[in-house]
């Protein structure tokens, strides 16, 4: 496996406007998955990929909630609570090994705002970028970005095309033999029309959907904040990338992985 990042960036910037009727009492990343609650699967996935310190850049809306969230998520708090509650005391999940920190999120809103506070924060420029509604449960897709792709060379976590998913993601063309792709043009959240379009234009065995794990490094990092610099209206990763695949390679690493989204109206697989 390449060397983990120096860091993990977990994106917890958004407000669940999406699921409006239930967010404004509730952050979206910590609607249960299998009984747990989504922030903790994708803590649970930094872990396993070695790092040492990662950051959640929340939403300043739910700044009372993170005392809570900090006390859950120390060192021991689990057998503590086991203890407290007279269950067994199971083995040490693999986050008590993980620096945990929370901070608010400063600056425009937008998730660009989120890998660069949590960049300033970790003081690295080699980071990963994890969006904390997008979860796996299997705590393996950080581990194939990582593992897949380039040494020293930026890289986004995909899935295969499906069309009828296209319009709430990032579609990716990609170019170039497999398994590893280069990102050659990304497409925001296209209309179904326009989904149908690229798919005949380019076959859907070039096309992927963007998922929420992307691999950042220091050129990437200077370049994201030199075009957030740039831009009046809110600077968004994906426009981002796009911009920089123009002049240097994106890795584009695909995964079988089943994503759930937590700010989708409708979750199947929640408990």
């Amino acid at each position: 496996m390449n060397a983990p990042p120096a860091g993990v960036v977990i994106a917890a910037g958004g407000l669940g406007t999406r699921v409006g009727g239930w967010s404004p009492f509730l952050p979206k990343e910590f609607r249960p998955v299998d009984g747990r609650p989504g922030i903790a699967h994708v803590l649970e996935e930094a872990a396993a990929i070695g790092t040492h310190r990662t950051v959640v850049v929340h939403h300043p809306y739910y700044a009372p909630l993170i005392a809570w969230t900090r006390q859950v998520f120390a060192p021991g708090a689990l057998a503590r609570y086991q203890k407290l509650a007279r269950q067994p005391v199971g083995p040490r999940p693999p986050t008590d090994d993980m620096q945990v920190d929370f901070i608010a999120q400063r600056g425009r809103y937008a998730d660009v705002t989120s890998a660069l506070n949590g960049a300033e924060h970790l003081h690295t420029a080699d980071i990963c970028l994890v969006f904390a509604d997008n979860i796996d449960t299997t705590h393996t897709a950080l581990t194939e970005l990582i593992t897949a792709s380039t040494p020293n060379t930026p890289a986004v976590l995909a899935s295969p095309f499906d069309i009828s998913a296209a319009p709430s993601h990032g579609v990716i063309i990609c170019a170039g033999p497999g398994p590893v792709h280069a990102l050659t043009k990304l497409i925001e959240k296209p209309h179904p029309d326009y989904a149908a379009q690229l798919a005949s234009e380019h076959g859907p065995g070039n096309l992927r959907l963007l998922q929420g794990r992307v691999r950042l490094t220091p050129g990437l990092l200077h370049y994201l904040s030199s075009s957030a610099n740039r831009t009046v209206a809110e600077p968004k990763i994906s426009v981002a990338l796009a911009s920089y695949a123009c002049r240097s390679r994106v890795d584009v690493i695909t995964t079988s992985s089943t994503m759930i989204d937590l700010g989708a109206p409708m979750l199947s697989g929640t408990t």
